[in-house]
């Protein structure tokens, strides 16, 4: 369908709003997450993607939530240890 941002660019993504951050908590811990395990690519805008940051994390893993249109959310869970990037969605927001 298109191309996903690299991850340098992806690097200065905004951090997520509150409500963003919580949504994509509740995606993580669900039982059906992995299911939603996908290989869909988009070619997206900046304001297009905000980052969640757990700073007390130490397993080197970074979410980056994708809003593509007003219902649609793709989350991307990034590796810091091997570089390896994996995309779950879609979701309804």
């Amino acid at each position: 369908m298109g191309l996903l941002a690299s991850f340098t660019s992806m690097a200065g993504a905004a951090d997520c709003s509150a409500a963003d951050k919580r949504f994509v908590y509740e995606q993580l811990l669900s039982a059906d997450f992995e299911e939603a395990k996908t290989n869909r690519t988009f070619k997206i805008r900046p304001e297009q993607v905000c980052a969640v940051a757990n700073k007390e994390a130490s397993d080197s893993r970074g979410y980056y939530l994708y809003k593509i249109g007003p219902w649609t959310r793709y989350i991307s869970v990034h590796n810091g240890l091997n570089g390896h990037v994996q995309m779950y969605g879609p979701f309804k927001f």
